[in-house]
């Protein structure tokens, strides 16, 4: 179990919750010999694999099978309209 201070609570609340969720608890201490343990409620749930929209498939609905030449992109660039 780590130990910290009640300033270390004060100033590095988030490195603190990183510490209690890391380790299941922590002990702070205070400048006075007082002790106190912090412990989450509930342990940290594992994110799952984040799945990214499918980006050929989007385009395909919007665009169909167009394709865009240079000159025509270039032309929409240069006028500002984008």
């Amino acid at each position: 179990m780590q130990k910290l201070t009640v300033r270390e609570l004060s100033r590095e609340t988030a490195r603190v919750l990183s510490a209690c969720d890391q380790e299941g608890r922590v002990l702070i201490r205070h400048s006075d010999g007082r002790e106190y343990v912090l412990t989450p409620t509930e342990p940290r749930r594992s994110r799952g694999k984040r799945e990214l929209p499918d980006f050929a498939k989007r385009m395909a609905a919007n665009f169909g099978g167009r394709v865009f030449s240079e000159k025509f992109v270039g032309a929409i660039l240069d006028k500002g309209d984008h």
